[in-house]
């Protein structure tokens, strides 16, 4: 059904064993996510739900941008464009806008939602856009798919991924990709290597024992996360324009990041062919989905 009301603090969706939140107030966030009581994703507490803190929900989107544009500052159209820095103590910007945002519960049924953000242009981010997530229960999966419009009368750099959290104890992730790239001091890639070492998750890798910020390009869409003490493990599949996916692992946190997502870091502000900014002309759709499955050990 359509709901009158643009803004919920919560919605919960519930499907057989499975169970969603949603936290539309807290950027269009995931709340939690459980399979027969087993918490697949980070779940929000109290705390962070009264908050609105989308960086202590299970994840968030990512729209227009993923992760950092290197000081806030990129040229577009030949003009030089400077963002609002929204990740002190660091002078980037990072992760967009769409997930410091309320977003409009569109339309929910018992086992699915769809929000909706539409973006004015600001000192955040200066190009008008629509996005829209519709998050589903199937069975023992979450199925997101994303898409954003753009509604500038030119083209424009827009792009749509995620940014989930998991718990790390006892976590091994296991995923493919061609590159990785390397970061400086300043959090931003230099170096383009093939994976190898503590950055070759081809056979899995400790999640408990990693120390990793990058971002893995030319990744094959398909990701496993399983851990030592739990039922069940969690199979990770993306669509092909969410071909590059960002690890964060630091060892002093109780969770960590895989994130499908369109783009690599800082893109705006590099020249490289491979995992460049999406550019969508006048009212064209960038459009992607994620489906997180919980299967049997």
């Amino acid at each position: 059904m359509i709901l009158d009301q643009p803004v919920l603090d919560t919605l919960t969706l519930t499907q057989g064993a499975a169970r969603c939140v949603m936290l539309p107030q807290a950027g269009g966030s995931i709340g939690a996510w459980s399979v027969a009581g087993q918490d697949m994703l980070r779940a929000a507490g109290e705390s962070a739900v009264a908050a609105r803190d989308p960086y202590a929900t299970a994840g968030f989107p990512l729209v227009p941008y993923s992760n950092r544009i290197a000081e806030g500052l990129f040229e577009w159209d030949g003009k030089p464009i400077k963002l609002t820095r929204n990740f002190p103590p660091e002078p980037h910007a990072i992760h967009g806008v769409g997930f410091e945002r309320p977003w409009q519960v569109a339309m929910r049924s018992n086992a699915a939602a769809e929000l909706t953000y539409q973006h004015r242009p600001d000192a955040a981010w200066p190009f008008a856009f629509e996005a829209r997530q519709r998050v589903t229960l199937d069975g023992d999966s979450l199925l997101l798919e994303l898409s954003a419009v753009n509604l500038e009368p030119q083209s424009v750099p827009l792009a749509f991924g995620h940014h989930p959290y998991f718990p790390r104890v006892g976590a091994r992730l296991t995923f493919e990709a061609r590159c990785v790239w390397l970061v400086g001091d300043d959090g931003l890639p230099n170096v383009k290597v093939r994976p190898s070492g503590q950055y070759d998750f081809s056979q899995g890798l400790a999640a408990e024992h990693a120390e990793i910020d990058h971002c893995f390009t030319g990744w094959n869409g398909t990701a496993r996360i399983d851990w030592a003490d739990k039922a069940r493990a969690l199979e990770i599949s993306a669509s092909p324009e969410l071909n590059n996916a960002v690890v964060y692992i630091r060892r002093e946190q109780e969770s960590f990041c895989f994130e499908p997502v369109p783009h690599i870091n800082n893109a705006l502000n590099r020249r490289d062919r491979d995992a460049a900014m999406p550019v969508l002309a006048a009212g064209a759709s960038f459009t992607a989905s994620v489906r997180f499955q919980a299967v049997k050990r």
